[in-house]
């Protein structure tokens, strides 16, 4: 089954082998391969995954590398478009020529339907640790000895044995300083669109959380059933996180969710995201119903509402991410002693696969990042204050950094919303 280099899409289909000795199976064949090609295709064009290998190439010259080896399941989709529910290791190896992707054979399917790599390779789903093995022993016959091969350490898709491996076949793995992943952090005009898409999404499990919470009888069990409900309905991917419902004094105990008990009186915090084609647009929102809000409670909405508008207000391309946290700090002031923030003025946001949406290289809105912020960096403002063990009021949301300033993405504003 023949194909071109960074082109399992473009009309030709990708190279693909047997890894190991198991029998070669009876259902992959030229025209199984091909139908299954036909039944899906990537997220985006081929020549957007055609630009990302490129400027990922000339980094790699510039540290220098000689290839990367990438195991964050979101970044393999990002190059090659590759996604699945597994969550086995399944790395795919950039070359300067070549792309490819290291998979079990229950995965060559999903291969064809969503990838672009030029090159799969498949062995037995025997065992994992066996796989990588394998998988690495080819990545090692297609390299020269002492070949340099970037490897992100610090997450936690990456197996340790990996890098003995490498080791064992003669391989340098370098630590390549979030290569990939920094990337990431500017998105594409095609990149926005999907955010812009999510955040449509996202709108209508806003709607639909306000809607459940003014139920008789509502919990915020029910509230969010109603969110996921409107979260899956005609969307194409499922949020890596969430939908987080939690109301009265355990909302005031971060990461709290729905555990079937009816909504208290005053505030009911949401957080969830909206998605298409796993790019996230999250928010938090607010709901308050049964009479006004407390008044423990009005002091949170005016230090989340005053985040929010700072953050929007400050950030814009050329300006640190230091002086965007700073300035929205000092637009807080001294906090309350029983006010717990954490003090994160936003974090970047995109394509995520599990656990979580912040899924990507570690560039924060706080004090000490001295970056500037470039057009197309989208980012999650999580106003989300809380009395400890009382309370909590969370409002939020996703924007985008342009020339001139922010634009936000997600819908409505970023306030209270009374029920």
């Amino acid at each position: 089954m023949a194909g071109t280099a960074d082109g399992g899409h473009d009309g030709h289909g990708p190279d693909i082998t047997q890894l190991g000795s198991a029998p070669s199976p009876g259902w992959l064949t030229r025209r199984s391969a091909e139908a299954v090609r036909a039944a899906e295709g990537p997220a985006f064009e081929p020549a957007e995954y055609a630009a990302r290998l490129a400027a990922l190439r000339d980094r790699m010259a510039g540290l220098p590398l000689d290839a990367m080896l990438v195991f964050r399941p979101s970044s393999v989709e990002y190059l090659c478009g590759f996604h699945t529910a597994e969550t086995a290791p399944q790395p795919l190896l950039v070359t300067h020529a070549e792309t490819h992707l290291y998979i079990p054979d229950l995965e060559v399917g999903r291969a064809l339907a969503s990838s672009v790599a030029g090159n799969l390779h498949y062995c037995g789903y025997a065992d994992a640790l066996r796989g990588l093995e394998l998988f690495l022993q080819h990545a090692a016959s297609v390299l020269p000895r002492g070949a340099r091969v970037g490897v992100e350490t610090g997450h936690p898709s990456t197996p340790p044995r990996a890098l003995d491996l490498l080791r064992e076949h003669g391989l340098v793995a370098v630590e390549p300083g979030y290569l990939v992943e920094r990337a990431r952090l500017v998105l594409s005009p095609a990149e926005l669109r999907r955010i812009e898409e999510a955040a449509e999404v996202t709108r209508r499990g806003v709607e639909a959380g306000v809607e459940a919470a003014g139920a008789t009888g509502a919990t915020d069990s029910s509230v969010a059933a109603a969110i996921a409900a409107a979260l899956y309905d005609g969307a194409d991917s499922a949020s890596a996180w969430g939908p987080l419902v939690v109301s009265g004094r355990r909302s005031g105990i971060p990461h709290s969710s729905w555990v079937g008990s009816p909504l208290s009186a005053g505030a009911t915090f949401m957080e969830f995201a909206g998605t298409r084609s796993r790019y996230h647009a999250p928010v938090m929102r607010t709901v308050v119903r049964d009479g006004p809000l407390w008044p423990a409670d009005r002091r949170l909405v005016d230090l989340a509402r005053t985040a929010v508008a700072a953050v929007l207000e400050h950030a814009a391309e050329g300006v640190t991410a230091s002086h965007v946290a700073t300035q929205a700090g000092k637009a807080l002031g001294r906090l309350p002693d029983d006010v717990m923030f954490h003090q994160l003025f936003g974090y970047p946001v995109g394509l995520a696969h599990k656990p979580h949406w912040m899924d990507g290289a570690p560039f924060y809105l706080t004090p000490d990042n001295h970056e500037p912020l470039e057009s197309g960096m989208v980012f999650h403002i999580p106003g989300s204050f809380r009395s400890f063990g009382n309370a909590c009021v969370g409002l939020s949301q996703t924007f985008v950094v342009e020339r001139n300033g922010t634009r936000a993405l997600t819908h409505g504003p970023a306030d209270v919303i009374e029920i």
